[in-house]
């Protein structure tokens, strides 16, 4: 008898032990289930497919250590790029892109010698906000594409005519089929831009020039840095000292030592983009890029605007599954409706002008959710209770 229960406790025990291990280590707490929500969840999911393990063997104990040896890199290496010079006073970062396009791309409409003509094209497909996080800060008030070149040669070193932080160039080099990821400041970075430069990829940066102050400009939606001496250049090269940069301020090519250069970076939310040509059906954010809530990237509150969906494709539930969506990247809605004389492809966002700035995150939010965005305007009537309207089309 006592045996017996001896065998009892013992399967007891061992059920129990199985079951709190399986608990502590269940899947959703491994993956960190405060990042993505069930909706984010299934768009993962039907995004990634799955890696087949059946034949693979275990790593060795010698090809393990081989994995974490960080690579040997060569003590000076240099992409050649053309010098070039910003044709505007305010314009060096569309000069930088520009010389980056024409460098992977070779379109003439990048060449040095259309250098004006470059900078207006890219300055063309960029937003006009006062959060140069979202497009170009160019002026006190709400101003067109006009008053932008007008603006281009004030005086460098203002808050008001000041330009525009990296987050907007991600979507801009996307168009030229070149991928842009954001480098950030850690004990990493300098490694993780030279190794970017050795595998023929040109990174911009962004750095403070001069003693001006940083400033916190207050928008509608919350606060934004401002950062007076702004400047972008392009890192082509390294040696054992510090980078080579091509300085689009006086078009050449200059050294800065990585102590210099990492102490002119450190103001800027994203200092850095690494910049390569896009693989085929690559996109620059994926999934595991997302900050939710509030977003690191462009510092924007996702939650502040109220945004309606109405369901214009005839597909029931469709509507009710974007919401479920959005609400996961951290958006509020107001609810959902159907129209029936919608007759667009894909989705179409409509907001407020004062709710412009936020266009940009949510099409980049709902093209990683897998939607494919068709139009975007700031045509909504202030009347409207709703901030942003999204119309989800055939």
């Amino acid at each position: 008898m006592r045996n017996l229960k001896l065998v009892v406790l013992s399967f007891t025990f061992v059920v129990f032990y199985t079951f709190s291990w399986i608990w502590i280590l269940r899947p959703e707490k491994i993956n960190n289930p405060k990042q993505f929500k069930p909706a984010l969840l299934y768009v993962a999911s039907a995004q990634s497919a799955p890696v087949a393990t059946v034949g693979m063997e275990e790593p060795s104990a010698e090809t393990k250590t081989i994995e974490v040896v960080e690579e040997i890199l060569p003590q000076n290496f240099q992409i050649p790029v053309v010098p070039r010079k910003q044709f505007f006073n305010l314009s060096c970062e569309f000069a930088a892109a520009s010389s980056v396009i024409y460098h992977f791309t070779n379109n003439p409409n990048f060449s040095v010698s259309n250098e004006e003509n470059a900078e207006k094209i890219l300055i063309s497909k960029t937003p006009i906000s006062k959060n140069p996080n979202i497009g170009i800060r160019m002026g006190q008030e709400s101003i067109s594409l006009d008053d932008i070149f007008n603006n281009l040669n004030q005086k460098f070193g203002g808050k008001d005519y000041y330009g525009i932080h990296a987050p907007p160039f991600i979507d801009i080099f996307e168009e030229f089929r070149l991928s842009a990821k954001p480098i950030y400041i850690n004990n990493s970075t300098i490694s993780a831009i030279k190794k970017a430069i050795y595998s023929g990829n040109l990174v911009m940066a962004w750095i403070k020039i001069g003693y001006g102050e940083k400033v916190d400009e207050e928008l509608s939606y919350g606060k934004v840095q401002i950062i007076k001496g702004e400047h972008a250049v392009v890192i082509n090269g390294y040696d054992e000292k510090g980078f080579v940069v091509m300085d689009v301020g006086s078009g050449r090519e200059r050294h800065i030592n990585y102590k210099s250069l990492l102490s002119a970076s450190s103001s800027f939310i994203v200092p850095f983009l690494q910049i390569y040509k896009a693989d085929e059906n690559s996109k620059s954010f994926s999934i595991e890029d997302l900050t939710l809530g509030f977003d690191k990237i462009t510092e924007i509150n996702r939650s502040v605007p109220q945004i309606f969906i109405q369901n214009g494709s005839g597909v029931t539930g469709s509507a009710n599954q974007m919401r479920e969506i959005i609400k996961d990247f951290g958006y509020s809605t107001n609810g959902i409706g159907s129209i029936s004389n919608f007759d667009g492809e894909y989705v179409s966002i409509q907001s407020k002008k004062n709710f412009s700035d936020f266009l940009p995150l949510l099409k980049r939010d709902l093209s990683i959710a897998s939607y494919k965005v068709a139009s975007v305007s700031s045509s909504l009537a202030n009347e409207e209770s709703r901030d942003i309207v999204i119309t989800i089309g055939i």
